[in-house]
């Protein structure tokens, strides 16, 4: 017999075993079982411990973004917690001109009530900062304003929104913003922006802990493209037109690559 073939039933007598060990533990109500794929469990990184333990997390479901768009009176959150395996939450919005999202000082409205609904339901958090600013200055101030905000509630990365040419040069512009805010103490810092934009701006992306790709594809609401990028990024934001059970309007929602990348993104609280 080739090695190839006697690799090929080692792993499968480990993936029957495994699941026979699961049933019995089930059968006598030791612990509760969620499903699992047979290719986690043939996994060779994924040990017994992690199964018994709930340890492996179903990627196929979303980390879902908000911000003052999505009014929490408008929000169950006991259902739509059900339903993602994280969140990334709006701190700063537009300066200037307040909206229904946003006071003049780029406060966002719903933040504070986002974060802690969600981190009481044992949801990661996460935050981001849509920037705006025209000068280093602004650049900075704005820097200052997300990390006062957003630091008391520990999330676990600091996110720059990146999609408006606002300055000459973008990219002294936005390594402004990320060197105050590692200055102030953020840890975890990560940048989201399409991958054209980047490259049109000519953005140096190196300095940032974390790159949030956003491509739609169709924009059908499911996920349905990979990004058409070289960069190593962890997460995709894949739609606008996102819906889950306890919110009636469109969600933007996300798609974590990996275990890997979420723990990296999401069990981290700086």
């Amino acid at each position: 017999m080739k090695p190839k073939m006697r690799r090929k039933l080692k792993a499968l007598g480990a993936f029957f075993f495994l699941a026979i060990m699961v049933g019995v533990i089930a059968l006598l109500g030791l612990v509760r079982i969620r499903p699992i794929s047979i290719s986690k469990l043939s996994d060779p990184k994924i040990v017994m411990s992690d199964i018994l333990n709930e340890k492996i997390l179903d990627l196929n479901k979303p980390v879902v973004d908000l911000s003052g768009w999505q009014p929490p009176n408008e929000i169950d959150y006991n259902t739509l917690s059900q339903h993602i395996i994280g969140a990334i939450i709006r701190v700063n919005g537009s300066y200037g001109q307040a909206d229904n999202s946003a006071n003049k000082h780029g406060e966002d409205t719903a933040y504070q009530t986002h974060i802690k609904q969600l981190q009481e339901r044992g949801i990661p958090v996460a935050v981001y900062a849509f920037v705006t600013g025209k000068t280093e200055a602004e650049m900075k101030k704005q820097a200052k304003d997300f990390y006062q905000r957003a630091s008391v509630y520990h999330p676990t990365y600091y996110w720059l929104d990146v999609e408006v040419t606002n300055m000459k040069n973008m990219n002294e512009g936005i390594e402004a913003f990320r060197s105050e805010l590692q200055k102030q103490g953020a840890k975890n810092i990560g940048i989201y922006a399409q991958d054209w934009f980047l490259k049109a701006n000519q953005i140096n992306v190196g300095k940032f802990d974390a790159i949030w790709i956003a491509a739609y594809g169709r924009n059908t609401g499911v996920w349905d493209a990979s990004p058409e990028t070289s960069l190593d990024y962890g997460i995709q934001q894949y739609t606008d037109k996102g819906s889950l059970p306890g919110y009636k309007g469109n969600l933007d929602l996300n798609m974590v690559l990996n275990q890997e990348s979420y723990n990296k993104l999401f069990k981290n609280k700086k």
